[in-house]
Order: structure tokens, then sequence, then C-alpha cells
């Protein structure tokens, strides 16, 4: 059985994530388009495997922290 979470592609705009009984739901976008898509590549990469898991969370990270830095030399 296919499930959205496997449909969706690296890089869409709108990330998936899981409510608590397993049923996806959009999460807010934040208006940034390059932290959006990190995000949902994280999302979309949960049921991909472990080194996928692993590469999208550190691009994720590098992304947060970028924004972060930014708003320390505003």
């Amino acid at each position: 059985m296919s499930t959205e979470f496997e449909s969706r592609q690296p890089g869409q705009a709108a990330s998936l994530l899981a409510d608590a009984d397993g049923t996806p739901v959009e999460a807010p976008a934040t208006g940034d388009g390059a932290i959006d898509t990190v995000l949902a590549d994280l999302a979309s990469a949960q049921d991909a495997s472990l080194a996928e898991r692993i590469d999208a969370g550190e691009r994720a990270l590098i992304a947060l922290q970028s924004r972060l830095n930014d708003l320390g030399g505003a």
C-alpha cells in the first residue's frame, strides 16, 4: 500500500508530518522558501533509508543554522 509520504518528492513546498494516530497532516509554512524546502525534504525522508534521513537532517540543520546566523548579524 502506497502512502502520501512515499509518493512525495524531495523539494516539494509542503512538508508532511503525522499526527498521533499516524494520519498525515501538513506542517505550516514558515514563509522562508529555503527552510520550507529542507523541512519538506526532512519529512519526506522519514520513510527512506537511514543514510537518507541523516542527510536530510543535516541539510535541515545547516539551513536552520544559516538563518539563525543571519538574524544574529542583523
